[in-house]
């Protein structure tokens, strides 16, 4: 394996969710760099157009096109005019959903109309499922294989009190991530799934800016990460330099899943209370 290996040259992908300067943004651009003919998916006219902006700057090959991806037909509708246009699609990351607005969030006892728990399901969900299925089904009908990568996030892995639908979306996801590796295996399509820690996007840069001296006590990296670090695993996961990797679930999280939760902020374990044994640990 050479270092060509990461070069996705003459490689149709397909980025949903590449607006709003964030992951699908920082991630496209980078692909494009990397050789690809980005298709650039996104439902709101200012998420394209910051899209459109950043791929422009970027020399790369790309697509800017409008697609609801909750709708079925219309995803199967896309990737059979992309095929028709640009020939096989070898690759799909998904980035769509999140938790965005206050009106999101909501105790479990408050879940029992099903409304908000539904909402953020379908968002965070569906999409992601109805872009993977289709471009699979493509993709064993042109029989070249290819590489989907699913933006899943760390509560996917944990908890998520107070947003119960985004967490359990986000575990959903992981599971889907993984049958689908094994399900589609054979016909040489590799799954796999990003788990997220904290990102400073356009989007939650309000957000991370009031959290982020906590952040930087908290996580091992001692900072917030950033799109186009996620970008950078995108791009591995995409290329034949993970030609054997499937089902896998990355943590790209400043390293917070590795730490103990019962660590205080210098990383020590709150039970190591002796002061002379604390001096020489953090000497």
């Amino acid at each position: 394996m050479s270092p060509d290996s990461i070069r996705l040259d003459g490689r149709v992908i397909l980025v949903a969710g590449a607006g709003g300067q964030g992951i699908g943004t920082a991630a496209a651009v980078l692909l494009a760099q990397a050789g690809a003919t980005v298709v650039a998916i996104d439902r709101s006219e200012e998420g394209r157009a910051t899209a459109e902006a950043a791929l422009a700057a970027s020399g790369g090959d790309y697509r800017v096109v409008d697609c609801n991806l909750e709708d079925c037909d219309a995803v199967r509708a896309l990737i059979d005019d992309t095929t028709r246009e640009l020939g096989a699609i070898r690759g799909v990351l998904n980035v769509v959903g999140g938790i965005q607005g206050g009106d999101n969030f909501a105790r479990l006892l408050d879940l029992s109309a099903g409304e908000i728990f539904d909402r953020v399901m379908n968002a965070n969900l569906k999409a992601t499922f109805n872009c993977s299925t289709e471009a699979a089904r493509a993709m064993t009908a042109q029989g070249l294989g290819g590489s989907i990568v699913q933006i899943a996030s760390l509560t996917g892995l944990v908890s998520m009190p107070f947003g119960a639908g985004y967490g359990a979306a986000k575990a959903a996801l992981i599971n889907l991530t993984r049958t689908m590796a094994v399900e589609w295996g054979s016909a040489g399509i590799r799954v796999n799934a990003l788990a997220v820690g904290l990102i400073r996007t356009a989007r939650s840069r309000a957000v991370v800016d009031d959290v982020d001296d906590a952040a930087r006590q908290a996580l091992p990296l001692g900072r917030v990460g950033m799109p186009e670090e996620i970008a950078g695993a995108v791009l591995f996961l995409l290329s034949d330099l993970a030609s054997y990797v499937t089902g896998a679930v990355l943590n790209v999280d400043g390293g917070a899943m590795a730490r103990a939760p019962y660590n205080d902020a210098s990383n020590l374990p709150v039970f190591v209370n002796d002061s002379v044994l604390r001096a020489r640990l953090l000497a």
